[in-house]
């Protein structure tokens, strides 16, 4: 089996600075899913600055030394070449099982696949997890599919897989719900993200 290797340790307070400006822009409300999980085997204290309070915060001092948080999880193409190490869970299991039913799919080859949104005409419903993480394509501004989506994969295997992480994976799924299809997150009563500001946040999280 593969062990996961912890990215380098750097220093990244500008990026966390620049993370911070652009995740505390405002926008409007929708409704947040929540979905039915595992219980996580090992609860760690994730570092306050990678946190989304110490991200929407500049003042980290009193909450200890700030850390890379791209050092805390893994990105999307690790998991995707790893899918032996997802247990408890199945590369096999449907992305809608977990996550809004968000997307249709066609495979391009045993390791590619196209994703589009759910319902598009021509196009095969219900792709798995892997299938989303072997999606293509979708790069900013085209957050909604699959980027989004192959991001959102990663953030719930880390939630669940990686010590010390900042989000849960009910967090994972709320963030991915709200915003997939035009919608904000709230962060707080006053504070709401969109699809960019979520996508920025994720990946933060991992390098």
């Amino acid at each position: 089996m593969n062990t996961p290797i912890e990215p380098n340790d750097q220093d990244t307070r500008p990026l966390i600075d620049k993370q911070r400006r652009r995740l505390s822009k405002v926008g409007l409300a929708a409704p947040v899913v929540l979905g039915t999980l595992l219980s996580r085997p090992v609860l760690g204290a994730a570092p306050y600055n990678c946190t989304i309070s110490g991200q929407m915060s500049g003042n980290v001092s009193s909450h200890g030394e700030p850390v890379s948080c791209a050092t805390l999880g893994l990105s999307p193409g690790y998991w995707k070449e790893h899918p032996n190490l997802w247990s408890p869970f199945l590369s096999t299991g449907l992305f809608k099982s977990v996550f809004a039913n968000a997307y249709a799919f066609k495979i391009r080859n045993p390791t590619t696949t196209d994703i589009a949104p759910a319902g598009t005409n021509g196009w095969t419903p219900d792709p798995t997890l892997l299938h989303v993480l072997q999606s293509r394509g979708g790069l900013r501004p085209n957050l909604n599919y699959p980027s989004l989506g192959r991001a959102a994969v990663a953030s719930w295997l880390n939630a669940y897989h990686r010590p010390n992480y900042p989000l849960t994976q009910a967090e994972v799924i709320a963030m991915f719900n709200a915003v997939y299809n035009g919608g904000n997150y709230y962060v707080n009563a006053s504070v709401h993200w969109d699809a960019s500001q979520v996508m920025t946040y994720f990946e933060s999280l991992y390098s």
